[in-house]
């Protein structure tokens, strides 16, 4: 949950690839993403064992939700939180009115994070939501080639020596698809792949979505196993 990128395909159909990497301790077990059913609502997501949330998912709501660790800045953890922000997650997948879910939803003693959204139902938008600790932030994100990186491993200049290295991903390769984007999210050059001793990029998880064709490609870089998951 701390390296995502969105890719728009085609204009005209809505379609895009969206491409998470998951930094997290090397002791959190993940269960490789399923299709569930909660309040009536198809969730597809990979999911934290310990917690029984998600740091990202597509609901049958035209909806991806992925989470980032951190509002704007790193901040300092505290010993115990009311709510696993998997949890959120969930919740934000599932519910209606996303923007109305966010105003309204208690995060009093919830961890700071960063969400991105994307909604294809009609047509295709990209909200960004700040909860800094304090107050909740929302943005509108320009439907283009993004990358965005966690603030609680990285700081200013590594995220813009990020986006600048994506930008030359971008320009060295002049019909980009989700191979190539994969490819580029296995890249040691970057800190795209990390190993900080018991913190490491322990999955990567690609999500497409196009007229025919919706799936979730998933790799535990930790076991080394492969799987993809239709949704329907």
């Amino acid at each position: 949950m701390c390296t995502l990128t969105f890719f728009p395909l085609k204009a005209e159909d809505h379609s895009f690839v969206f491409t998470s990497n998951r930094d997290e301790s090397i002791n959190r077990p993940t269960l490789a993403p399923k299709h569930y059913m909660e309040d009536e609502i198809d969730l597809w997501f990979p999911k934290d064992e310990i917690a029984g949330g998600t740091w990202v998912g597509v609901s049958s709501r035209q909806r991806l939700v992925c989470l980032m660790n951190g509002g704007f800045e790193a901040h300092q953890r505290k010993s115990q939180y009311n709510m696993s922000r998997g949890v959120v997650v969930k919740e934000a997948l599932k519910t209606e009115n996303i923007e109305h879910f966010f105003e309204n939803f208690n995060l009093t003693e919830v961890e700071p994070f960063t969400l991105i959204n994307i909604e294809f139902k009609s047509d295709l938008r990209i909200f960004k939501w700040v909860w800094d600790g304090e107050q909740k932030h929302l943005f509108n994100e320009q439907v283009k080639p993004q990358i965005w990186s966690a603030s609680m491993t990285y700081d200013q200049i590594q995220r813009k020596s990020r986006e600048k290295y994506w930008q030359e991903f971008l320009k060295s390769h002049d019909d980009v698809s989700e191979k190539e984007i994969l490819n580029f999210h296995h890249q040691k050059e970057g800190d795209l792949i990390i190993d900080r001793g018991i913190l490491k990029t322990t999955s990567i998880t690609q999500v497409v979505i196009k007229p025919n064709q919706k799936l979730i490609k998933f790799e535990d870089l930790k076991n080394n196993e492969i799987s993809k998951l239709e949704i329907s």
